[in-house]
C-alpha cells in the first residue's frame, strides 16, 4: 500500500517537517490523556486514548524498510491520521505527506485488509474500541492544533523554499478545515443564545452558502402535523414547502417564489432514506437514473446540476431537509462537505427542538397568565359583589333598626309609664307582666342599638365623643350594672382596680368604653357556670389603659379563637341554643376598640376559662372643654321621679303620625291632656286659646321649620313666656345652640327615650317663668 491508495489530501514536505508533525500530533493527543506519552510509540494508553505508528506492527526480525510511515492518534476529543511516503526523486530529504481528521477515513484505515498490519494485525477487540471512540473533533482542540500546524508548515516552507508544488492545495484544505470549525462554533454559540428560530436558520443558511461556495442552499420543511406523528397519527398531513433560501446571486431562480406543495413533493421520494438519517448525494443530476421524471424535470427547471440533500431530524423524527444546489457546473461532493452539512443539520435539529420547547413554554405561560387573569377578574367580581352585598346588608340593618326603634320606643315608654303612674291597684302578676314587657323592650333596644352602631362603623359614620373621665368611677358603674345579672346566674363578680391617683383620669369616648366593658362582662357572666367567678381588672401602662375581663367559664378552643370577632359568628350552634346571642357583641367590641386605636386579644383554655385583654390609648386633648362627669346610676331605670307631675294641657305640633301617637300616649299615661296639631300655621291661635303649660315642637315640619315656628311664638305677647321643647334629629352642640337661639327652653334629640322624654317634660314645667 502507498499513499495514493488512501483518499487523503497530500503535499510534498521536508522529512524534518514530517517529523515535526509526528511530534505535534503526539503532543496534542497527550493533552487528552491522563498519562504521559513521552517516548510512547504505540498501543492503548487508557480506555479512550490510542496512538499507533508504523513500528507498532513491525516484528523484531524484520529489517525491511516500511513502505509508509504514519501516526494514528485517536481519543474522545481529537483524532487524526498522518501518513508519509518517501519521494522517489529525493527519498532522503522529501516526503509525500497526507493528513486527515475525518472519522470515516480513519475507520477505513483501520480495516483488517490494510497491508500495513503485515504479520502483526490489529486485534479485533482493540479495533472495536478504537472505532467506538472515534468522534468529530472538539472545536477548541482542533483549532489549537490547526494553529500549531500552520506554524510548522510555514517554517517548513521557509526551509524548503516557495517552490513546493502542492502548497496552495494543502493550505486551502487546512484553511477550509479551520473555517469549518469556526462556523460550527458560531452555530453552536447562536443555538445556546436562544436566538429566534427564523433568524437563526437564515443566518446559518447565508453563512453556509458563502462558505461552501454554493449557488443555492435551501431548507425544505415538512409540516409539523405531518412529521410529528407521535402527537396524533390520525391528523391529516399539512403543507410541505421551502421555508428558507440563500442564493449566490439573483440570476439563480428562487425556489420560494414557486413555493407549493405539489411542486416539491418529489423530495419525499427518498423519505425512507432521510428518516434513517442518510443523505442523498447527486454529483451529476443528468446521470441520476434513479430519479423520477418529475424529480428530474423540477431540478432542470431550477437549473440544478448537482444536488446534496441532508436530513434534519428533531427527536429522531424527520423535520426537514437541507438542500444544496450547484447550478453553474457539475460538482463532485467531497465526503468532508457531506459530513460538515450533516453536523450543521444536527445543530439545526437541536435549534428547532429548543424553539419548540420555548414555544410550548410560552404557550403554557400564556395559558397560565390567562387563567390567572380570569381568576383575578372572577375574584374581583366576587369581591365587588360581596362588598355590594355587605353595603346592602349594612343599609338594610340601619333602615330596619330605625323602623324598629319607633314602635319599640312606644312599648318601652308605655310600659315604663304604667309602672310609674298606675290608675288603680295593680296585682303582683300584672306588675310582673308590665315589668317583663319593659325588660324585653330594653333588651330589644340594646340589640337594635348594636345593629345601628355596627352599620355606622362599617359605613365610616361613627364619630367618637372624647371626654375626660374617671376609670375608677367607670369601673364601679359597670360593676353595679352587671352585679345583679351575675347574682342571678350564681357567678361571683369581682373588681380589681390597680390605679393610683395620677392614673385615674383617662381620655376616650366614655359611652363606647362602657359599651366595650359591658359586652365583655355580659359574656363572662353568660358563659360561666354557677359557682364560677368573673373579674374586671383595670390598670395603666405606658399611656394605655388596660382592661382585663377574666372568667372561669367554658373556655374557647384554640382553632376557633380567630372566629370570635367576626360579625354574626357563633362558634357552635349549641352555644346559640344554650346561651343565646346574635354574634354581634364581640364583633362590635373589636371595632370600637380599633376605632380608639387600641387592640383586643384573648387567652383561653377549654374547661378552664378565658381572659380578654383590651388596650386603649389615651386620646389627645381637644380645644372644647370636657363635659361634666356623669354621675353614677344604678341599673334600675324605672325610678318613681315624677309622682308630683302637675296636670295641664300640652300642645304637640308634629306631622309624623306614629311618633305623635306615641308621645300623646306617654303624656296621657303621665296624666297630661295632650293636644296634637299637624300644622304650625294654625298653632298660634290654638295655643292662645288653650293656654297650655308647655308646647312640644318638631323641627322637621313639612310646611315650615320648627325654629321658625318658635320664633313666631316668641314674638306674640300671649305666648312669649310659653315653655317650649324642641325635638331635633341630631344633638350636636351647633344644632342645640341654634335651637336655643330660636327661643326653645329645652331640646331633645332623636332617638327619643321615654324616660328621658318624661324627665325633660317634668323639668321643663318645673322651671320658673
Amino acid at each position: 500500500m502507498n499513499i495514493s491508495d488512501l483518499s487523503l489530501v497530500r503535499r510534498t514536505l521536508l522529512a524534518t517537517t514530517f517529523e515535526q508533525l509526528r511530534t505535534l500530533l503526539q503532543h496534542t493527543i497527550s493533552i487528552d490523556s491522563p498519562r504521559s506519552w513521552e517516548g510512547q510509540e504505540c498501543g492503548s494508553i487508557d480506555s479512550q486514548t490510542f496512538l499507533f505508528t508504523e513500528t507498532s506492527f513491525r516484528t523484531k526480525r524484520s529489517r525491511k524498510p516500511l513502505p509508509l510511515r504514519f501516526v494514528l492518534a485517536v481519543s474522545s476529543k481529537f483524532s487524526a491520521l498522518l501518513v508519509g511516503e518517501s519521494c522517489p526523486e529525493d527519498p532522503t530529504n522529501r516526503m509525500y505527506v497526507g493528513l486527515t481528521f475525518d472519522p470515516k477515513e480513519i475507520a477505513a484505515f483501520l480495516q483488517p485488509d490494510n497491508s500495513l498490519w503485515g504479520n502483526k494485525p490489529l486485534a479485533e477487540d482493540l479495533r472495536a474500541k478504537i472505532l467506538a471512540t472515534l468522534q468529530p473533533n472538539d472545536p477548541i482542540v482542533a483549532s489549537e492544533f490547526a494553529l500549531q500546524l500552520a506554524e510548522v508548515l510555514t517554517e517548513g516552507n521557509n526551509q524548503a523554499g516557495m517552490g513546493v508544488d502542492c502548497q496552495p492545495v494543502v493550505e486551502k484544505a487546512l484553511s477550509l478545515h479551520v473555517e469549518q470549525e469556526r462556523l460550527l462554533e458560531r452555530v453552536t454559540a447562536q443555538t445556546r443564545e436562544c436566538v429566534e428560530l427564523p433568524t437563526l436558520i437564515s443566518s446559518i443558511i447565508d453563512r453556509l452558502q458563502r462558505f461552501l461556495d454554493l449557488d443555492r442552499l435551501a431548507v425544505y420543511q415538512f409540516d409539523r402535523l405531518a412529521w410529528d406523528s407521535a402527537s396524533d397519527k390520525n391528523t391529516a398531513p399539512g403543507r410541505n414547502c421551502m421555508t428558507y433560501e440563500a442564493r449566490i446571486s439573483d440570476e439563480i431562480p428562487s425556489l420560494l417564489s414557486s413555493n407549493t406543495d405539489d411542486e416539491w413533493h418529489f423530495l419525499s421520494q427518498h423519505r425512507d432514506r432521510y428518516e434513517k438519517g442518510k443523505s442523498l448525494v447527486l454529483n451529476d443530476v443528468a446521470k441520476a437514473r434513479s430519479l423520477s421524471a418529475v424529480y428530474r424535470r423540477q431540478l432542470r427547471n431550477a437549473r440544478v446540476r448537482s444536488q446534496l440533500v441532508v436530513p434534519i431530524q428533531v427527536r429522531n423524527l424527520l423535520w426537514g431537509l437541507l438542500v444544496a444546489h450547484q447550478c453553474d457546473r457539475v460538482r463532485t461532493w467531497q465526503p468532508r462537505e457531506c459530513e460538515f452539512l450533516e453536523h450543521i443539520a444536527e445543530h439545526l435539529g437541536v435549534a428547532v427542538h429548543q424553539a419548540q420547547l420555548y414555544s410550548e413554554l410560552q404557550q403554557q405561560k400564556q395559558t397560565l397568565e390567562q387563567r390567572v387573569s380570569n381568576r383575578t377578574r372572577d375574584l374581583r367580581a366576587a369581591l365587588a359583589a360581596a362588598q355590594a352585598a355587605s353595603q346592602t346588608r349594612t343599609e338594610f340593618l340601619a333602615t330596619v333598626s330605625h323602623e324598629l326603634r319607633t314602635p319599640l320606643t312606644c312599648i318601652i315608654g308605655m310600659s315604663a309609664t304604667l309602672l310609674r303612674w298606675s290608675f288603680g291597684h295593680l296585682t303582683p302578676k300584672q306588675r310582673e307582666y308590665i315589668q317583663t314587657i319593659y325588660n324585653s323592650g330594653e333588651h330589644l333596644m340594646v340589640l337594635i342599638n348594636d345593629l345601628l352602631d355596627l352599620s355606622k362603623i362599617e359605613s365610616g359614620k361613627m364619630v367618637l365623643e372624647i371626654s375626660d373621665f374617671s376609670l375608677t368611677q367607670l369601673a364601679r358603674q359597670m360593676f353595679q350594672m352587671t352585679i345583679d345579672r351575675a347574682a342571678v346566674n350564681g357567678v361571683r363578680l369581682e373588681l380589681d382596680l390597680c390605679l393610683n391617683t395620677n392614673g385615674d383620669r383617662f381620655r376616650a369616648d366614655r359611652n363606647r368604653v362602657s359599651q366595650i366593658l359591658f359586652n365583655l362582662l355580659s359574656n363572662a357572666i353568660k358563659f360561666t357556670a354557677t359557682g364560677g367567678q368573673a373579674v374586671l381588672r383595670i390598670y395603666r401602662k405606658a399611656g394605655y389603659a388596660i382592661f382585663e375581663v377574666e372568667d372561669t367559664g367554658i373556655g374557647i378552643p384554640k382553632e376557633q379563637q380567630s372566629l370570635l370577632f367576626e360579625t354574626f359568628r357563633q362558634l357552635e350552634s349549641t352555644y346559640t341554643r344554650k346561651y343565646g346571642g346574635t354574634g354581634l357583641g364581640l364583633a362590635l367590641t373589636k371595632q370600637l376598640v380599633e376605632l380608639h386605636g387600641g387592640s383586643i386579644e384573648v387567652e383561653s383554655q377549654v374547661g378552664v376559662g378565658s381572659k380578654f385583654i383590651v388596650r386603649l390609648p389615651s386620646q389627645p386633648e381637644v380645644l372644647k372643654p370636657p363635659p361634666p362627669p356623669e354621675a353614677d346610676r344604678s341599673n334600675s331605670r324605672v325610678a318613681d321621679s315624677a309622682s308630683a307631675a302637675p296636670q295641664g294641657h300640652i300642645v304637640l305640633i308634629a306631622d309624623c303620625e306614629e311618633e305623635a301617637t306615641s308621645i300623646c300616649d306617654l303624656l296621657t299615661t303621665a296624666g297630661y291632656h295632650a293636644i296634637w296639631m299637624l300644622e304650625g300655621s294654625t298653632a298660634l291661635e290654638t295655643i292662645e286659646l288653650l293656654n297650655p303649660v308647655a308646647a312640644i315642637v318638631d323641627r322637621r315640619l313639612a310646611e315650615m321649620d320648627g325654629c321658625e315656628l318658635i320664633s313666631t311664638l316668641r314674638r306674640s305677647p300671649a305666648t312669649q313666656s310659653l315653655k317650649i321643647l324642641l325635638m331635633t334629629e341630631k344633638g350636636t352642640p351647633e344644632i342645640l345652640e341654634q335651637c336655643r337661639a330660636s327661643g326653645a327652653n329645652e331640646c331633645l334629640s332623636r332617638p327619643m327615650q321615654p324616660e328621658q322624654f318624661l324627665d325633660k317634660i317634668v323639668a321643663l314645667i318645673a322651671q320658673k317663668s
